[in-house]
């Protein structure tokens, strides 16, 4: 009676196949996360230089600069604006602000750029102008 000890050349080569099987789903996962994480990366420093321009364009009155460009440790953000409709005239305001003013809502286009991080965004923002029209000298 002949009894074989070990494997045979044929429990080998699907041995070899299940392993190599394996092996190519394992680098596809690892690729696949790779990649989701690179995407990640990506959409975080896209996100935080969002929150930056929108912090920096606090400081923008469209009534008073109707395009321009602001800088910032290495970060640039440049807009334009304008309209949605004419800008209308109010007296009176709830937090005691007094005078003729001239409020208007406008619709930023919105660049920004940082240098540091190599990114770039565009988006587009809403925001009311005031302008004061005692300061012009006009009176209603």
């Amino acid at each position: 009676m002949n009894r074989w000890l070990g494997f045979g050349l044929l429990e080998a080569i699907i041995s070899l196949a299940l392993l190599a099987g394996t092996g190519l789903a394992l680098l596809n996962w690892i690729q696949q996360s790779l990649q989701s994480a690179t995407r990640l990366q990506q959409a975080e420093k896209e996100a935080r230089l969002l929150l930056t321009a929108q912090a920096l364009m606090e400081l923008v009155n469209p009534a008073e600069r109707a395009e321009g460009s602001l800088e910032a440790k290495g970060i640039s953000v440049s807009w334009q604006s304008q309209a949605v409709e004419t800008p209308r005239l109010n007296t009176a305001f709830a937090d005691g602000m007094s005078g003729t003013w001239q409020v208007g809502l406008y619709r930023l286009a919105v660049k920004a750029r940082d240098d540091e991080l190599a990114v770039s965004i565009s988006f587009y923002q809403m925001r009311t102008g005031l302008k004061s029209l005692s300061q012009v000298g006009n009176s209603p």
